[in-house]
């Protein structure tokens, strides 16, 4: 289940000003611009994420990367998601993450999107400068896990295929937010129905020597929801809306 007060911040690459006063339009290959496809696909990624129960901000205009990066701090973003489409002639979905701690878990989801949405070549990677910290600004100065998302190259005809209409930008958007629901959790009626091609290992969670259910290893990492493993113990799960907190409590303490 989706917690109503986890907040996504979405980032639309490109579209500032430049100094000679025209909009950046990002990539552009013949009518294809990438800074429009960007808002088609991320505003479908925004829309459905709050169908799945997320408190989700949209980039507020055509923001500096820090400005934008800034924004997403000051919104007090759980996530940051930047969309991007790549150039230079490849064939794949591309996915970078930043060196922040949980960012390669917000990576894996969306990579899931992207094969939901028929890409069929995927990357994920980091890019850091000499000194170890994020190569990109808005990964750099955001302070929540956070992914630049290429879901195929503009320039490419072929690789194109998953986004060369509006409709299947929507689509695009729809499936990388549900990939995301599927690893965080979601209020929305039937999304357990929804299908992905996430594959992630899954082992038994004993407590007291009794199975309580099963969790999901990520990064080497096993993940569970707090609530079922708490309340097995005899403990209490309250959540404090105003520090956005999980308290857990015992016996009255």
């Amino acid at each position: 289940m989706a917690n109503p007060q986890f907040r996504v911040y979405i980032d639309f690459g490109h579209g500032e000003l430049k100094k000679n006063g025209i909009k950046d339009p990002g990539a552009v290959s013949g009518n294809f611009k990438e800074h429009d496809m960007n808002v088609v696909y991320g505003t479908a990624l925004a829309e459905r994420l709050k169908q799945h129960g997320y408190n989700v901000k949209t980039e507020p205009g055509n923001l500096s990367i820090t400005t934008s990066a800034q924004t997403a701090n000051n919104f007090g973003a759980d996530l940051l998601v930047s969309c991007h489409i790549n150039a230079g002639g490849g064939d794949r979905g591309e996915v970078i993450y930043s060196v922040r701690q949980g960012s390669k878990k917000l990576a894996d989801a969306v990579v899931v999107g992207l094969k939901n949405a028929g890409q069929t070549v995927t990357r994920t990677f980091t890019k850091t400068n000499d000194n170890g910290s994020d190569y990109f600004g808005i990964l750099r100065i955001a302070r929540m896990p956070a992914v630049i998302v290429e879901p195929f190259f503009i320039d490419n005809a072929n690789d194109r295929q998953i986004g060369d209409t509006t409709e299947k930008l929507k689509k695009l958007g729809v499936c990388i937010a549900d990939a995301i629901a599927s690893v965080y959790g979601s209020n929305l009626k039937g999304s357990e129905n929804i299908k992905t091609q996430i594959d992630l290992p899954e082992v038994p969670v004993r407590v007291n020597g009794s199975i309580i259910g099963r969790g999901v290893i990520i990064e080497d990492v096993t993940y569970m929801p707090v609530r079922a493993i708490a309340e097995s113990l005899g403990a209490k799960v309250d959540w404090d809306a105003n520090t956005r907190t999980v308290l857990i409590s015992k016996g009255g303490k």
